[in-house]
């Protein structure tokens, strides 16, 4: 059981890795494929427009010939100067068709696996190949399509040397595939096309070909022989039969971008990339724009922000003018008249009347003068200390003393005093270091 997992486990895992790859990946054919703007197929040597039912005659197959057809009719067509990037579709005889058993193989390296045997599955052809396939994991035999190196990079060089874009070659039976409406039926689909030259019979099971068979119409000829070609290829009865040249006028080009099985020269492609890393490019530069842009924005926002407040700001600015003069004078006249603003103010009446309160009524005051906070009074009293001390009491005054000797005077009881004090609320120091400091 270990044993047949393991084959689905690494199938699986190359299944997951090639679609991530597929998600950023171009595709290259659809990329290719959207560029052709002309669509032009061989029929019984004629060369057919699909897109205007022109056509014109073929002296034979040759690329310069064919090369040459085609600069004729695009020249008598159309006058516009756009590059034709032609999709050219040629018959089955151009192609060769062989099966192969790759069971293990994952999708995305079939056509390495492939192109590394080709010794093997056509070990006789002296040319160099290119290789067309539409793997489908879940058969055992698929069918691989070849083609003529030398035979496409002929073409493509005589088309380029008449101004004309080859992009892509095409089995002409693979445009039925796609243009008819079998598909939107069934995923299965049977086709037999039949030429002056040839009779080729294919089936598609979701555009991966389950049969490749074809007959020269001079084998044709012998009866058993086609009888037995004809067993070993059953025609179903829902099979579509092609054998005159309408039917491939007026085919649907919107399907072409979905085509199987398609040759692309190799210097399509390489122009294909350098599009592609000028386009990477452009992308790039956009990318870093938008980045930038992402960065900044912060920046942006607060230089948006900081210019409209300081338009408000302005505006505020303007309209406070008159408010901001007024106001500065009224600075300048505080800044003037401080000095005799702040000077300490001393509530005289509230002294005189709490030394009247204190005071006994065998003693009173003679003399009171204040000084800054420095209060002088004289008096008459039996008993002078005592008045001292009832001072001394008194929270609002401190350094309380006499400030003389007191003297009794002759034929009086009384004694004649003189003491001073300060008031502790009033700072005439402070005042002083702040408008009169001293250097």
């Amino acid at each position: 059981m270990f044993n047949n997992f393991m084959p689905f486990f690494h199938r699986l895992k190359h299944r997951i890795a090639y679609s991530v790859r597929s998600f950023f990946k171009t595709d290259e054919q659809q990329e290719l494929l959207k560029t052709v703007n002309t669509h032009l197929l061989i029929w019984n040597n004629e060369l057919l427009n699909l897109h205007t039912g022109a056509r014109a005659e073929l002296a034979d197959m040759q690329a310069d010939t064919i090369a040459s057809v085609i600069k004729q009719m695009a020249a008598s067509e159309s006058k516009n100067k756009q590059t034709m990037h032609v999709a050219l579709y040629l018959p089955n005889t151009e192609f060769v068709a062989t099966e192969y058993k790759l069971p293990e193989i994952a999708t995305p390296n079939i056509a390495s696996a492939l192109s590394y045997q080709i010794s093997e599955l056509m070990p006789a052809y002296p040319g160099q190949l290119m290789l067309a396939v539409n793997h489908d994991e879940s058969r055992d035999e698929n069918i691989a399509l070849w083609l003529d190196h030398a035979r496409t990079e002929a073409l493509f060089t005589a088309l380029k040397q008449a101004s004309i874009e080859l992009t892509a070659i095409v089995p002409r039976i693979m445009l039925a595939a796609v243009s008819t409406e079998l598909l939107k039926k069934s995923s299965s689909i049977q086709l037999r096309e039949q030429d002056d030259t040839n009779l080729l019979q294919i089936t598609l099971n979701n555009q991966s070909l389950t049969e490749w068979r074809s007959i020269s119409q001079s084998d044709k000829k012998d009866e058993a022989y086609f009888q037995q070609w004809q067993e070993q290829a059953p025609l179903l009865a829902q099979a579509i039969e092609i054998n005159q040249r309408e039917f491939w006028l007026n085919r649907a080009q919107k399907s072409a971008e979905q085509l199987p099985y398609v040759f692309f020269p190799e210097a399509a492609r390489r122009n294909l990339k350098k599009h592609s890393r000028l386009k990477k490019g452009r992308l790039a530069i956009l990318a870093g724009v938008i980045a930038v842009l992402l960065v900044a924005t912060p920046f942006i926002k607060n230089s948006l922000r900081y210019a409209r407040w300081e338009k408000r700001y302005q505006d505020y600015k303007q309209q406070t003018i008159e408010v901001r003069k007024m106001r500065s004078a009224v600075t300048r006249f505080e800044d003037n008249w401080a000095v005799f603003i702040d000077y300490p103010k001393v509530d005289t009446a509230s002294i005189i009347t709490r030394l009247n309160k204190i005071i006994p009524k065998n003693s009173w005051i003679k003399g009171f003068e204040i000084k800054g906070d420095k209060v002088e009074i004289d008096g008459y009293s039996p008993n002078p200390t005592s008045i001292l001390e009832l001072i001394s009491r008194q929270p609002e005054f401190t350094q309380v003393a006499f400030n003389q000797r007191t003297q009794s005077e002759r034929g009086k009881s009384n004694e004649h005093f003189g003491i001073t004090f300060r008031l502790k609320n009033i700072d005439v120091e402070a005042y002083q270091e702040k408008y009169f400091p001293v250097n």
